[in-house]
């Protein structure tokens, strides 16, 4: 089956494989090729894509998003989505570090409290993710 994991800016992976699974809104979802037709939210975690039997899977970190499958093709639309094997884990501890610093400066309610959050959670995630490898 063709698996396509796409960000509004980019397309992360495009090409064939044998399983994906990935965090979806009620839980993690395994898809093989024929499987039902299925269409989902998802939440951040880990897609995994198995490109043949033999190899590991390729590791996808995600936050947000939709998973759309017809048992023949795959579309991973992500919010925010990022190759495992690319993350710098100091680059993420270094944002993790400034943001907090950003947060702690700005007041109550300040709609960028929002935003830095988001960023630390995103870049932990990526962290944890990495140093499972």
């Amino acid at each position: 089956m063709i698996v396509d994991i796409v960000t509004t800016d980019r397309r992360l992976f495009s090409g064939e494989a044998v399983f994906v699974a990935a965090p979806a809104a009620d839980g993690e979802i395994g898809i093989m090729r024929a499987a039902a037709p299925v269409i989902s939210t998802l939440r951040t975690g880990e897609v995994r894509v198995k490109t043949d039997e033999a190899a590991p899977a390729r590791r996808f970190a995600v936050a947000g998003g939709y998973l759309e499958s017809d048992g023949y093709k795959i579309v991973v639309l992500a919010n925010h989505a990022l190759d495992v094997a690319d993350v710098d884990v100091e680059f993420a501890r270094e944002r993790v570090a400034k943001n907090q610093q950003r947060l702690a400066e700005v007041a109550e309610g300040d709609a960028r409290a929002v935003f830095y959050q988001e960023e630390i959670a995103w870049q932990q995630h990526l962290i944890s993710l990495a140093e499972k490898q």
